[in-house]
C-alpha cells in the first residue's frame, strides 16, 4: 500500500467529522438564531408602526409598543436557550444572510409606503435599513475567511500605473472643479428646476427616497438637497454632485477598461474621458442627470465581468446591488438592465462554456438586483405614471412621435428607427453638441473619433468572448436604446454621454492596436510608444480645453437663447438686493419673470413683479428695486436720472448689456 493510499481513509474520516461538527453547530444554534432574528424583525415592524401612529394624549401605551415588546421578549427568550459546547462564533450560512437581506429590503419597502401614506418625512432610518439589507446580501457571497490585501505588494507591483492614474485623475478633477460655481455663468431653467425640486424633498411626497420626479430618483435629489443645505443654495452647491460623478467616471472607466484591454488601454481610456470636453461640460451642470451613469454603469459592468472571469460571486452580487441603487438616480440604470438581460441570454446561448463557468456570478448579480430594487419597485407599481413620465413625454412610441413621422415622411417604421440609431451614433462623431451645451463640435474630437472607429472595428471581431461581448453590448446597447426609444434627435448629443465610457475604451483600444500593428508596441519600443501617445494626447488636451473653456464658455453659448441667459442674470441680480423692498421687473413679451425656474432657485422664490406699463406710471417708493430687461434699459436709465440718489448697477453678457437695476434710496 502506497503512502497516498494509507492517508485516504484518514482524510475521509476528517471530512466526515467536520461535517458532523457543522451539523451539530447548526442544530444547536438554529433555534437561537431563529428566535433572535424573529425578535429583531418584530421589533423593527413595531418601531415602524410606532412611527406612523398619530400621537393621542388619551392613549397611555400605543398598540405598536406591544408589538415591539413581543420582539424584545423573543430576543430575550433566545438568550435562555442552551448554547452547547460551541462558543457561538460560527458565522451564519449563506442562506441566512440572503434571507436577512431580503427581510431588510422588504421592511424598508413597507416602511417607505407607510411613511409616505402617513406623511412622515424622516426617511434616514429606512435608507439605512435598505442599505443594510443590500449589504447582508453581498456578505452572503464573500469568501471565508477574508484576507487583507497586501498593500505594499500591490504598490511595488503597480507603482507606475497607480501614479499614472493619480495624475490623470488629478487633471480630470481639476478640469471639473475649476471655478465650478462661476463657469458657466448661466444657471439654465432645468438646473433651477432641479434645484427647486431638490429643496422640496424635505417634505411632501418627494421626501420618499424611492419616489421619482421626471424619472430622476428622489434619493439623488435628497443628495443634492444635502449639498444645498450644507453649502447654501448656489450654483456651486447645485453642481457639486455632477462634478463628483464626473470625477468618479475617470476611475470607474479605468477599472472597466483595464478588465477589457489591460493596463495601457485603461490609462489611455481614463485620460480620454478626463479631458473630454463634453464630459467636462456635463460634469459642471446639473441640467443633465445622465452624467451619473458615466461612472455607475462602468463600475457595475466591471464588477460583473471581473466576477465572471475570477469566479467571484460577491462581485456579481455587488454589481446587482449598485444597479438597483442606480435606479434611484436616473434612466441609465433601466438601459443597463436591458443590456444585462440581453448579455445574460446571449452568453447562455452563444458562449456556453463561459456561461457554465460564470453562471454563479450572474445569478448573484440578478439576485442582488431583485432584492435591492424592492422598495422602488413597490413605488413604481403604485405610481406607474411617474415611472413612465419620460417615455410619455420623450418616448419614440409612447409620445406618438413615430406615428406622426410615418405619416409625414411616408417611410416604414423600421427605416425610421434605423435612421434614429444612426443619428445617435453620429452624435458622437459628427453632429454638434448643441442641446444643453452649445458647442459647435461633436462629443468626440476628430482624432479620438478616428481611433474610436478603429477600436470599434477591432472589437466587433472579438465579440465571441465575454469581454468583447460585454463591451459591444455596452456601447451598442446604449446607442440603440437612445435611438429607438428617445426623441427628439437633437437630444442625442447629450444623451450619448452614457455611452462615452465605452466609446473612449474603444478609442484607447484602437490607438493601442494601431501602434502594435505598425510595429511600435509597448514591449518592442516603449520609448517610441510613449512619445507618440504623448504627442497625440497633448494635442487632444489642448483641443478639449480650448473647446470648452475658450470656444464655449468664452463665447457665452450656454443657455441656448437670450431669455435663458437673462433669467439667470435676473436671479443673480435679485439675489444681490439687500433691502426688503419690492422688486419690479420692467418686462415685455420676451423677457419676464416666471419663464425660468433658475430665477426662483437663485432668489429662493423672492417675489418679483412683472411691470408692462411705462415706468412713469408705476408707484415706486423708497427702498424698492427696479430691474430693466434688455429692451427697456434706456427707459430705466432715463427714469433713474430724474430720480437720483439710488444705486445703479449694469450687467453685461459677453460685452452686451443684458440688465440694468436701480435701487431707490
Amino acid at each position: 500500500m502506497t503512502a497516498a493510499q494509507s492517508t485516504e481513509p484518514h482524510a475521509s474520516d476528517h471530512e466526515a467529522a467536520r461535517r458532523a461538527r457543522r451539523l451539530n453547530t447548526i442544530l444547536t444554534f438554529l433555534p437561537r438564531r431563529t428566535l433572535s432574528g424573529l425578535g429583531l424583525v418584530i421589533a423593527l415592524l413595531g418601531q415602524v408602526w410606532l412611527y406612523v401612529t398619530p400621537i393621542n394624549s388619551t392613549v397611555a401605551v400605543p398598540s405598536a409598543l406591544w408589538l415591539s415588546l413581543v420582539g424584545v421578549a423573543l430576543f430575550a427568550l433566545a438568550q435562555m436557550l442552551p448554547t452547547g459546547s460551541s462558543t457561538g462564533s460560527t458565522l451564519p450560512p449563506r442562506g441566512l444572510w440572503i434571507v436577512a437581506g431580503l427581510t431588510g429590503t422588504l421592511i424598508a419597502a413597507l416602511a417607505a409606503y407607510l411613511f409616505e401614506r402617513h406623511q412622515v418625512t424622516q426617511y434616514v432610518p429606512i435608507i439605512s435599513l435598505w442599505l443594510l439589507g443590500a449589504g447582508c446580501y453581498v456578505i452572503a457571497f464573500l469568501p471565508s475567511p477574508l484576507t487583507a490585501p497586501d498593500v505594499r505588494g500591490l504598490w511595488r507591483a503597480n507603482a507606475r500605473e497607480i501614479l499614472a492614474v493619480a495624475a490623470v485623475g488629478a487633471l480630470g478633477i481639476g478640469l471639473r472643479f475649476y471655478q465650478l460655481g462661476a463657469l458657466p455663468v448661466v444657471i439654465n431653467g432645468d438646473e433651477g428646476l432641479i434645484g427647486m425640486f431638490a429643496q422640496a424633498t424635505s417634505n411632501g411626497s418627494l421626501a420618499n427616497p424611492f419616489a421619482l420626479w421626471e424619472n430622476i430618483g428622489t434619493l439623488y435629489l435628497h443628495l443634492i438637497n444635502a449639498a444645498l443645505r450644507g453649502l447654501g443654495p448656489s450654483p456651486l452647491s447645485l453642481r457639486l454632485l455632477p462634478a463628483i460623478g464626473g470625477s468618479l467616471a475617470i476611475f470607474t472607466t479605468y477599472l472597466f477598461a483595464r478588465q477589457i484591454g489591460g493596463r495601457r488601454v485603461a490609462v489611455l481610456a481614463a485620460a480620454l474621458i478626463a479631458m473630454s470636453h463634453i464630459h467636462i461640460h456635463f460634469s459642471r451642470t446639473a441640467a443633465v442627470t445622465y452624467i451619473q451613469g458615466t461612472w455607475m454603469a462602468p463600475l457595475q459592468l466591471y464588477l460583473l465581468l471581473s466576477g465572471m472571469l475570477k469566479r467571484s460571486a460577491w462581485r456579481g452580487a455587488l454589481a446587482g446591488v449598485l444597479l438597483a441603487i442606480d435606479l434611484n438616480i436616473y434612466l441609465t440604470a433601466q438601459i443597463t438592465i436591458g443590456i444585462m438581460l440581453v448579455y445574460t441570454v446571449t452568453t447562455a446561448l452563444w458562449l456556453r462554456t463561459e456561461f457554465r463557468a460564470g453562471w454563479r456570478t450572474l445569478a448573484a448579480f440578478w439576485g442582488g438586483l431583485a432584492i435591492t430594487v424592492i422598495p422602488q419597485l413597490t413605488y413604481m407599481i403604485r405610481q406607474p405614471a411617474e415611472f413612465l413620465s419620460r417615455l410619455n413625454a420623450d418616448g419614440t412610441f409612447h409620445s406618438g412621435w413615430l406615428t406622426t413621422e410615418i405619416q409625414v415622411t411616408g417611410k416604414p417604421m423600421i427605416l425610421i428607427l434605423v435612421e434614429r440609431v444612426a443619428h445617435a451614433f453620429l452624435a458622437l462623431i459628427y453632429y454638434p453638441a448643441l442641446d444643453f451645451y452649445g458647442s459647435p463640435v461633436p462629443g468626440l474630437s476628430f482624432i479620438s473619433a478616428v481611433f474610436f472607429l478603429l477600436g470599434l472595428g477591432y472589437m466587433l471581431l472579438r465579440v465571441r468572448s465575454v469581454s468583447g461581448l460585454l463591451l459591444n453590448g455596452y456601447f451598442w446597447g446604449m446607442t440603440v436604446a437612445i435611438g429607438v426609444f428617445a426623441i427628439p434627435p437633437a437630444a442625442d448629443s447629450y444623451r450619448m454621454i452614457i455611452a462615452l465610457p465605452a466609446a473612449v475604451t474603444l478609442a484607447a483600444i484602437g490607438l493601442d492596436r494601431f501602434l502594435m500593428q505598425v510595429g511600435i508596441s509597448w514591449r518592442a519600443a516603449p520609448f517610441r510608444y510613449t512619445a507618440i501617445v504623448s504627442v497625440v494626447y497633448a494635442g487632444l488636451l489642448v483641443f478639449n480645453i480650448w473647446t470648452y473653456f475658450f470656444d464655449f464658455v468664452g463665447r457665452c453659448r450656454y443657455g441656448g437663447d437670450s431669455q435663458t441667459r437673462f433669467a439667470s442674470y435676473l436671479g443673480h441680480a435679485v439675489r444681490g438686493v439687500n433691502t426688503e423692498g419690492a422688486v419690479h421687473l420692467l418686462s415685455d413679451a420676451t423677457y419676464f419673470y416666471g419663464s425660468h425656474a433658475s430665477v426662483d432657485f437663485l432668489t429662493q422664490s423672492r417675489t418679483i413683479s412683472n411691470q408692462n406699463l411705462p415706468i412713469d406710471q408705476l408707484d415706486i417708493v423708497s427702498g424698492e428695486t427696479v430691474i430693466a430687461s434688455p429692451t427697456r434699459i434706456d427707459e430705466l436709465l432715463g427714469w433713474a436720472r430724474s430720480h437720483p440718489g439710488g444705486d445703479l448697477h449694469y450687467q453685461r453678457d459677453c460685452g452686451n448689456m443684458i440688465l440694468l437695476s436701480y435701487t431707490l434710496p
